[in-house]
């Protein structure tokens, strides 16, 4: 069990753009954790009430005039608190609790970590080991404040930023941790928005995650020792992202609803009420065996991309190891 933490030390940052009816049940648990200095909510040029709502609890609410998306809400909010530490909240997350809140706190409390994430409960995944080959884009995660300041402009736009806090504790910082947490879910986009408005802001947070990697991989890789095994160790995940995308495909050809129950149906037995599960099933239905196959193509070709960097990335090192030794032993 996490120990009590200084509250002096964490200030819990929300960014909100239409989460009127969401919200409460988030900041009914951050306005009573222990753990908590202060809990600011920033209103993301919402039109729907969402600042009323917030303002029904004791928290700061800062509006901004329109939708400039999370990043610049997270912006906002970091420039409103003094705290070391950070915890980014979503307003949408289902069943946070203060343990949570305290075990995701800690370890950069403590000053082991830079970053701490928590992940929904990917656990009814009937293959645990494709947590290692998605990205890691929890919206709560507690990080020093340093990180953040760390983090380029660029960066702190759109969800860009969790990509980019993601890299930048890793190569740049003390690095990152995290963990997966049964009860805690969320409201997926399609849910939230309808099929289709719900798929183009999915499409839209994708081609800022994989746009910003991509950025991040081809400019801003250190020339260390560390990020020669980064590389090594990204070069098996993109292995395995093409593994999965190969799975998707298989799924295009035998039906996505059949394959996908047939793939999780012991998980299901024992948790019916299973976030990831019930997305991927959810986008099963409605999905097209054309669509499926797009998207495993897509997939496939994702990891294709971030497996050449990383070959660039170890090759290029290669070449200048072998350059050095040939100057030194001239030099002898």
């Amino acid at each position: 069990m996490a120990q009590p933490t200084d509250n002096k030390k964490v200030s819990a940052i929300v960014p909100a753009h239409n989460e009127a009816e969401r919200i409460g049940r988030v900041l009914a648990v951050l306005t009573t954790s222990p753990h908590i200095r202060e809990v600011v909510v920033v209103d993301d040029g919402s039109t729907d009430g969402t600042a009323a709502a917030a303002a029904r609890y004791p928290v700061r609410v800062l509006r901004l005039g329109k939708n400039q998306g999370k990043g610049r809400a997270l912006d906002a909010g970091v420039g409103a608190v003094e705290s070391p530490v950070l915890l980014f909240c979503d307003a949408d997350m289902q069943g946070i609790t203060h343990q949570m809140i305290a075990e995701i706190i800690q370890p950069v409390a403590e000053g082991k970590l830079d970053m701490f994430i928590a992940m929904m409960n990917r656990r009814s995944y009937a293959l645990r080991f494709m947590l290692s080959f998605v990205p890691l884009l929890g919206g709560q995660r507690a990080l020093a404040r340093e990180l953040w300041q760390r983090l380029p402009e660029f960066y702190k736009d759109r969800f860009r930023v969790e990509t980019a806090l993601n890299f930048y504790a890793k190569y740049y910082g003390l690095g990152f941790g995290f963990k997966v947490f049964t009860g805690l879910g969320q409201t997926i986009k399609e849910k939230k928005y309808g099929l289709l408005s719900g798929f183009y802001s999915r499409a839209l947070m994708l081609y800022d995650v994989f746009g910003a990697q991509a950025r991040l991989q081809l400019a801003s890789v250190p020339h260390t020792l560390k990020s020669k095994r980064l590389s090594a160790l990204g070069s098996l995940v993109s292995l395995g992202g093409l593994g999965i995308g190969a799975l998707v495909l298989a799924a295009s050809y035998t039906g996505p609803l059949q394959f996908l129950q047939s793939l999780f149906a012991e998980r299901l037995r024992e948790d019916p009420s299973t976030p990831v599960v019930d997305y991927l099933l959810y986008l099963a239905a409605a999905a097209s065996r054309d669509l499926l196959l797009f998207f495993g193509a897509l997939l496939i070709l994702i990891n294709f991309f971030f497996l050449a960097l990383e070959t660039r990335h170890l090759v290029g090192w290669r070449v200048a190891e072998a350059a050095n030794g040939r100057k030194n032993f001239s030099e002898s």
